[in-house]
């Protein structure tokens, strides 16, 4: 007798592959973010604009094979790439990602529901599965936010998640079956024939909203790929032992932490950002300032940047850092790590590669 699962092999390929691409391409919907933050200039935490490119491949797996717990596995999968791809929340990825995929499948769970991929049902389980990770993040790390942000903050991940997460979703999925790519949600006989009703209006109606449907999945999966390989090619960079001292200095080098030992020094500091905050503690990590010294900048240069590995960069004012003894580049994790007790939490730049002079 032949053993019959309940996930088949194209589900479970689906959901490997999705949850792949959703794990690989977090730190490059985490790049969008920052970029729309430095381009316009919004508070930081705005990332939450791109929260729905988060979901979008629990909401392509649950709309693709239509099975209840699809949701919430390629959630937990997608959650351990990003932990394994270098994540800065940690373990605690898994549970965000896990908590998203949980919520789409209880608000899609009742099978006509996935079936007939109605654009509220699906839209508001993209929503809320795409703020969800506001709350969470919240109970991990956060503390002393103010309750209008935090709910500000959801209503933007929210909205990224009706548009990305749900009506996009929704495109993708009926390109693909008009493709012949995954089955559709509707099967007609060929022997059957037109109802009288299936006038010319009706089947250009229906051909115009396929082409639409197409043209929108095209046009996404074109912007996307080709920003994801720039991301990949020129701007993601892989964290190593040693972060590049480089731009405008009479002698760049690659600054290891190791032939620094001994100028280390100890600040006590709390991180105040708009979303994220953490008590008061001792950080132990030589001074930038130092740093900088052992590269000599020149006179004309007025400004620093320090980047992190995903792209994301912050700003200084030259001069105040070469005066700020606190400003310290410390190993946490494996990684390197700004403390900047001066500043706000934007600027503790996480898992730095580069420290640009300008």
């Amino acid at each position: 007798m032949t053993r019959k699962y309940y996930f088949s092999t194209k589900d479970l390929v689906t959901v490997a592959l999705l949850s792949a691409l959703g794990g690989i391409l977090s730190t490059y919907v985490g790049y969008l973010g920052n970029m729309v933050n430095h381009i316009f200039g919004v508070p930081f935490g705005a990332g939450q604009f791109m929260a729905g490119l988060h979901v979008l491949w629990m909401m392509l797996a649950l709309g693709i094979t239509k099975k209840k717990g699809v949701g919430t596995l390629t959630g937990v999968l997608k959650g351990v790439i990003e932990l394994f791809m270098g994540s800065m929340h940690g373990v605690v990825i898994v549970v965000v990602s896990a908590v998203q995929g949980l919520l789409a499948d209880l608000f899609l769970f009742s099978d006509k529901a996935k079936a007939e991929r109605g654009i509220v049902s699906f839209t508001m389980a993209a929503g809320v599965s795409a703020a969800s990770n506001v709350i969470v993040l919240q109970l991990f790390f956060f503390s002393g936010v103010p309750l209008i942000l935090i709910l500000m903050l959801c209503m933007l991940a929210g909205a990224s998640g009706v548009i990305f997460g749900g009506g996009l979703a929704i495109e993708m999925i009926e390109s693909l079956e008009q493709a012949g790519v995954t089955s559709s949600r509707k099967r007609r006989l060929v022997d059957v024939p037109e109802p009288e009703g299936d006038t010319w209006d009706d089947r250009r109606i229906g051909r115009k909203k396929r082409l639409t449907a197409l043209a929108v999945t095209t046009a996404f999966l074109a912007a996307f790929s080709i920003g994801a390989v720039y991301y990949f090619t020129f701007v993601f960079t892989i964290s190593g032992g040693t972060v590049a001292i480089e731009g405008m200095v009479e002698s760049p080098y690659d600054f290891a932490y190791a032939d620094f030992e001994g100028q280390e020094i100890t600040v006590n500091a709390e991180l105040k950002g708009s979303v994220t905050y953490v008590a008061s503690r001792d950080y132990t990590g030589i001074p930038v300032s130092v740093i900088l010294d052992n590269s000599t900048p020149l006179p004309e240069a007025t400004a620093l940047k320090v980047y992190g590995s995903d792209g994301y960069y912050a700003t200084f004012d030259l001069s105040d850092v070469l005066a700020d003894e606190t400003l310290i580049l410390m190993i946490e994790d494996g990684n390197y790590r700004l403390v900047a007790p001066a500043y706000e939490g934007s600027y503790w730049v996480e898992d730095v590669v580069r420290i640009q002079v300008s």
